[in-house]
């Protein structure tokens, strides 16, 4: 919870302008903190929730003046200019917030958004660079990789013997990035959207517990004709061509992200059906996130969860209470 519902309406107004200021500043001005990017719809769908649309907007306004004037002054300006794309996935999800609309068409909606913008931008940037985003993303990686093995060969610490092998293994990783760069920019998106999702309704029902009107993410399910794709990307997988092989493999990563969001929706909710602990349950995630069998076998019970159900209980037992308040 960012502020005690009791506080000043003023005092209330900077302190939400400040930390919306530094979420949107840190990121762009901090070597290192690029990643927290992804958490800049989290304070504009939280305080448009909280306290409406023309309140929201003025501190949204207020915070981006901030952010503008330390960017320009530390020459993080462009920085501060792409990650503004991602702000209107806090607005998208306060307004399917404050209009009570499930949680996949505010999901849905943002990434279909996201997509087409980056899409629009990497061409309207190429065209006016005369250059290809998306290969200079791709060779930035390459870049990033030459830089990783110059560290362990420039340390001294590796016997040849060694070198060679870490040399193989992260040329083999960036063959198998190449090959699915598409997929992980498209499941970066998606887990961008997902996080701000989660983490804004953990916020707002923290500020406000009566709040139980929109969809709980336990019951997040996915549509059944999603499983056609699932056998497309399998058949590709298997046909003995390798652009084919390449479509199923980033097909494949997606629909993986897709069903583990699902299946941790059933973990989360059968963890909740039987009501353990909160030590157990963190080491429980922990278990299921260290080892990469851990991961299938809970993308394994999204897709399972088509044919067998495991929350229908839960569900009714939700529709019950729904139809009882």
């Amino acid at each position: 919870m960012f502020f005690r519902i009791g506080a000043d309406r003023h005092t209330e107004t900077i302190r939400a302008i400040a930390v919306t200021a530094l979420v949107f500043t840190v990121p762009t001005v901090m070597v290192g903190l690029e990643w927290l990017h992804c958490l800049m719809p989290l304070p504009v769908c939280y305080f448009l929730s909280v306290y409406g649309q023309k309140r929201g907007t003025a501190i949204m306004a207020g915070a981006l003046a901030i952010a503008s004037g330390v960017s320009l002054w530390t020459g993080a300006l462009p920085g501060l200019l792409f990650s503004l794309t991602l702000l209107p996935i806090g607005f998208i999800l306060a307004k399917a917030e404050r209009k009570k609309e499930p949680a996949q068409r505010a999901g849905l909606q943002s990434v279909g958004y996201l997509v087409v913008v980056w899409l629009v931008a990497g061409w309207l940037i190429g065209t006016a660079t005369q250059t290809n985003p998306y290969l200079e993303l791709r060779q930035s990686l390459d870049k990033g990789f030459e830089a990783t093995f110059a560290l362990y060969r420039d340390s001294g610490h590796f016997p040849a013997d060694d070198l060679q092998a870490i040399k193989g293994f992260i040329d083999a990783l960036r063959v198998q990035v190449a090959r699915l760069f598409p997929a992980l920019l498209l499941t970066s998106i998606i887990c961008t959207v997902w996080l701000n999702i989660v983490v804004s309704q953990w916020l707002l029902r923290r500020r406000d517990p009566s709040r139980t009107n929109r969809e709980d993410l336990k019951n997040w399910r996915l549509p059944e004709l999603l499983v056609w794709p699932v056998i497309l990307a399998g058949i590709a997988l298997v046909v003995p061509d390798e652009r084919l092989n390449t479509v199923g493999l980033n097909a494949g990563l997606v629909l993986l992200v897709l069903y583990l969001s699902q299946g941790l929706a059933i973990v989360s909710s059968l963890m909740q059906k039987w009501s353990l602990p909160l030590t157990i349950r963190a080491i429980t995630y922990s278990l299921l996130f260290l080892q990469a069998y851990g991961i299938a076998f809970v993308a394994a019970l999204g897709l399972a969860d088509i044919w067998v159900d495991f929350r229908k209980p839960r569900l009714k037992n939700d529709v019950d209470d729904t139809s009882v308040s």
